[in-house]
C-alpha cells in the first residue's frame, strides 16, 4: 500500500512539474492576456478619479449645499406675502358682522392661494369662516397659517397654501448634500474599491491565460519529449524506435513523421549495408575456397587418368579382372565427384566474381515480358502467368544481373511444385514511390521462421545446392536500391517480392541511382 502511495505522489509531483518550454508558453500567454487588463487598470483608476473628481466638484457641492436655504428664503418670502395679504383682508372687514360671511367668502375668490379664513371676535368665539372646497390648482399643498390682531379685539386666522413638492424638492436636495458629503468622504476607499474589482479581474485573467497557456504547452512539450527521448535512442543505437505522431496535423506531427521515416531509412540502409558487408566477406571466402578446391582438381584428375592407362597397358590385366572392374569403378567415382566439386567451384567462383550494377532506364514491366520471350525454358517447364499494372513503371535495372534475378527465382518457384504441371505467378505493380515485381508459386511455400534466413550465404532448404542462389538475388536487388522479401501467396504458396525505387521522369531526372 505504501507503495502504491510513493508511486501516485511520484506521479503526481511529475505532473506538477513544469519545464522551461511549458513556463514560457505560459508566461507568453499571461503577459498577452493581461497587458490590456492592465492599461485598463491604469485606466479605471483614472476614470474613477475623474468620474469621482467631477462628482465632487466644489461648484457642484456648494449649489447642493445652498438649495436648502435658497428654498428657505422662498418659504420667508411666501410667508411675508401671506402675512401681508392678511393684514389686507383684517383692513377690509366690514363693521356689519352680518355681511362678514360674505366678505370671506369673496376673499377667498379674489386672494390666490387662500384655502380658509375665521373671523374670531374678543371672546374667542368664531363669527365668521369661510373656506374653499375647491382642490389647489397646484396640486398637493401643505398649510400655511397667518395670524392678524384686529384694532377692536379679536383677530383674523388664515391658512394659504404652500406646494407640498416644495418641501419633497428640498428633502431631496438635502440628502443629496449629505450623500455627497459622505462620498467627499469616502473618495479614497470608492477608489479603491475600483482598483481591487479590476485587479481582482486581471489576476483571475492571468490566472487562466496561464492555465490555458500550461495546457497547450503541456500537448505540444509532451510530444517534443517523446521525440527527444526517441532521439536519444537512435544516438545510443536503437534503429527500433518509433514516435507515435498522433492525428494532428501540425508541424510537431509532421517532425514525428519525418523522423520515423528517417529512422525507417537508416535502419534500412544499416541492414543494406550490414548485408552487403556480409556477402562481401563470404564472396572473399568463396573466391578462396574456390581456388583451394580448384588448385587440387586437375592432378587428381590427370593422376587417376594416368593409373588407368597404366593399367590399360599393363601385362597383368588380362589376368586380373577383377581389378580392372574395380578400377573402372572407382574411375567413375572419382569422375562423378571431380564434377562436382567442379561445379562447387564454378558456383563459388560465379559468387566470388559478382560484377557491379550497370543500370539504365527501363519500364518494369516491358523488361518482365521480354524475360518471358526470351526463357523458353521457363514456359517449357510451367505455367507462367504475368500480370501487369496499367500504367507505366519506369525504374533504372542492369538487365542482364535482374534477369539472373528473375531466372533464379522461377527456376526455384519450378522446382518447389507440387506433383504435376508447376505454375509460376509474376505481377508487376506499382505504389506511391516503388515499382513491385512479385514472383510467387503454389507449392508448399516457405516455413515462417526460415524466412529470416533463406537470403543467408550457405543456407538451403533443399538436398543439394550451395545455398548461394537467394543470397546472389538480394546483393543484386539491394544493389539496385530496392528491397526483397519472402512471404506467403493468397491460396497457398510462396511468394517473392522485389521493391524497387522509381525513377523520376522529368528533363532533370538522372539516369540511374547510384549502388549501394
Amino acid at each position: 500500500m505504501s507503495a502504491r502511495l510513493a508511486g501516485a505522489a511520484r506521479r503526481a509531483a511529475g505532473a506538477l512539474r513544469f519545464s522551461r518550454f511549458e513556463l514560457k508558453i505560459a508566461l507568453a500567454l499571461v503577459i498577452a492576456a493581461t497587458l490590456p487588463l492592465l492599461g485598463a487598470l491604469l485606466l479605471a483608476g483614472r476614470v474613477a478619479e475623474e468620474n469621482l473628481s467631477l462628482g465632487l466638484d466644489p461648484r457642484v457641492v456648494q449649489r447642493l449645499e445652498g438649495i436648502p436655504s435658497l428654498y428657505g428664503d422662498l418659504f420667508q418670502a411666501r410667508k411675508q406675502l401671506y402675512a401681508e395679504q392678511a393684514r389686507a383682508l383684517a383692513r377690509g372687514l366690514p363693521r356689519n358682522r352680518s355681511a362678514a360671511n360674505a366678505y370671506l367668502a369673496s376673499s377667498l375668490e379674489r386672494t390666490p392661494r387662500l384655502r380658509r379664513v375665521t373671523w374670531f371676535g374678543r371672546d374667542g368665539r368664531i363669527i365668521a369662516e369661510a373656506e374653499t372646497e375647491t382642490p389647489n390648482p397646484e396640486g398637493e399643498w401643505r398649510e400655511a397659517p397667518a395670524r392678524v390682531a384686529l384694532p377692536r379685539g379679536g383677530r383674523l386666522e388664515c391658512v394659504f397654501a404652500i406646494e407640498a413638492r416644495f418641501f419633497a424638492e428640498v428633502n431631496e436636495a438635502r440628502e443629496l448634500a449629505e450623500l455627497v458629503q459622505g462620498v467627499d468622504v469616502l473618495r479614497s476607499e470608492i477608489r479603491r474599491s475600483y482598483v481591487r474589482a479590476f485587479g481582482v479581474l486581471l489576476v483571475a485573467w492571468a490566472a487562466g491565460a496561464a492555465a490555458v497557456g500550461i495546457w497547450l504547452a503541456r500537448r505540444t512539450t509532451r510530444r517534443l519529449s517523446a521525440l527527444l527521448l526517441a532521439v536519444r535512442r537512435l544516438a545510443a543505437g536503437d534503429l527500433n524506435v518509433q514516435v507515435d505522431p498522433g492525428r494532428g496535423t501540425d508541424e510537431v506531427a509532421g517532425l514525428a513523421r519525418a523522423f520515423n521515416a528517417m529512422v525507417r531509412e537508416v535502419r534500412e540502409s544499416r541492414d543494406r549495408i550490414v548485408y552487403l558487408e556480409k556477402i562481401s566477406g563470404w564472396q572473399e571466402v568463396a573466391r578462396r575456397l574456390a581456388h583451394e578446391i580448384k588448385n587440387p582438381l586437375t592432378p587428381m584428375k590427370l593422376a587417376f587418368q594416368q593409373l588407368e592407362a597404366r593399367w590399360k597397358t599393363s601385362p597383368a590385366r588380362a589376368s586380373d579382372a577383377g581389378f580392372e572392374q574395380l578400377l573402372g569403378d572407382a574411375g567413375e567415382i572419382v569422375r562423378e565427384e571431380i564434377g562436382t566439386l567442379q561445379r562447387l567451384v564454378d558456383e563459388f567462383s560465379g559468387f566470388a566474381k559478382l560484377p557491379e550494377v550497370r543500370p539504365e532506364p527501363a519500364d518494369l514491366g516491358e523488361f518482365a515480358d521480354e524475360f518471358l520471350r526470351t526463357s523458353p525454358q521457363i514456359r517449357e517447364a510451367a505455367d507462367v502467368e504475368l500480370v501487369r499494372a496499367s500504367g507505366a513503371c519506369p525504374v533504372a535495372l542492369d538487365k542482364a544481373l535482374m534477369r539472373r534475378v528473375l531466372a533464379n527465382l522461377a527456376s526455384n518457384a519450378v522446382e518447389a511444385a507440387r506433383p504435376g504441371r508447376a505454375s509460376v505467378h509474376l505481377g508487376v505493380s506499382r505504389t506511391r514511390d516503388r515499382a513491385v515485381l512479385t514472383v510467387s508459386d503454389e507449392g508448399p511455400g516457405v516455413d515462417r521462421a526460415l524466412r529470416a534466413r533463406i537470403f543467408d550465404p550457405y543456407f538451403t532448404t533443399k538436398g543439394s545446392g550451395t545455398g548461394l542462389g537467394l543470397a546472389i538475388v538480394k546483393k543484386i536487388v539491394l544493389q539496385h536500391g530496392g528491397e526483397i522479401e519472402a512471404g506467403e501467396r493468397p491460396g497457398g504458396g510462396a511468394s517473392f517480392t522485389i521493391a524497387l525505387p522509381l525513377r523520376a521522369t522529368g528533363p532533370d531526372a538522372p539516369g540511374a541511382p547510384a549502388p549501394r
